[in-house]
């Protein structure tokens, strides 16, 4: 993170793909969000698919995956999605109330607050909102001068120091077994109808097996232009 941060241009041998890849992901993973429910025609099913994401995030947030949570969460709250008012009035009040609790973890004021404090109240192993480490990261090293007056100012190596510190805190001892799909092959022939089914078919709850869905997630379709999720919004309900 820290090489990412001051740049290439310091580090020429060192290289930052895993994380690039994982801050693609977050955004790819919003918009995919966004895009299944404005590519959903029918206002029953779109309620549905509504409700499954904001369980989803409640889920994520459960199993303390932040970054990932933060994602769904930015994906339901796009303007595409949150005008969309006939969709949210039909879901149910328990769900309504869930999506407005989570939402209080997205509050930016006071630098994030609520969400640094329930981040220290977790024992790890977390899976923290990367961008905003990142965020920080990037204020104290263009904020302050690495170096002053000829000397190293290790005040600004301290806050660095302090920042990659909570990525160890998050990480603590304990490692997560890994998914039993990635032991399988994600790209068999058979998985390729699988990849066209929109997540708010009929056919994907009943056709995916482990292969198969492990197949869409690597090809998920997602609309990142903004003005292009507005359009169908809109046509969905104007």
């Amino acid at each position: 993170m820290i090489h990412y941060i001051v740049g290439p241009q310091k580090f020429h041998e060192v290289t930052t793909a895993n994380l690039e890849r994982m801050m693609r992901r977050f955004n790819e993973l919003q918009y995919w969000v966004a895009t299944e429910l404005c590519l959903c025609p029918e206002l029953a099913r779109r309620a549905q698919l509504l409700r499954k994401f904001i369980k989803l995030a409640a889920h994520l947030k459960e199993q303390k995956n932040l970054n990932s949570f933060f994602a769904v969460m930015f994906g339901v709250s796009n303007t595409a999605v949150s005008r969309l008012a006939k969709t949210w009035e039909r879901l149910p009040h328990k769900i309504r109330k869930l999506h407005a609790a989570l939402e209080r973890m997205l509050d930016p004021s006071w630098n994030h607050r609520v969400y640094r404090l329930a981040v220290a109240k977790l024992s790890p192993p977390i899976i923290p909102f990367v961008p905003l480490l990142l965020k920080d990261m990037t204020f104290i090293h263009e904020g302050n001068r690495t170096l002053a007056e000829n000397l190293i100012n290790f005040e600004k190596m301290h806050m660095m120091a302090k920042t990659v510190r909570v990525l160890q805190r998050c990480r603590g001892q304990a490692h997560a077994p890994l998914s039993p799909l990635r032991n399988r092959s994600p790209h068999r022939p058979e998985d390729a109808r699988a990849v066209r089914i929109s997540t708010c078919s009929e056919q994907s709850l009943s056709v995916r097996s482990p292969v198969s869905t492990w197949a869409y997630l690597q090809h998920l379709k997602a609309i990142d232009s903004q003005k292009e999720l507005l359009r169908l919004s809109r046509d969905l309900e104007p």
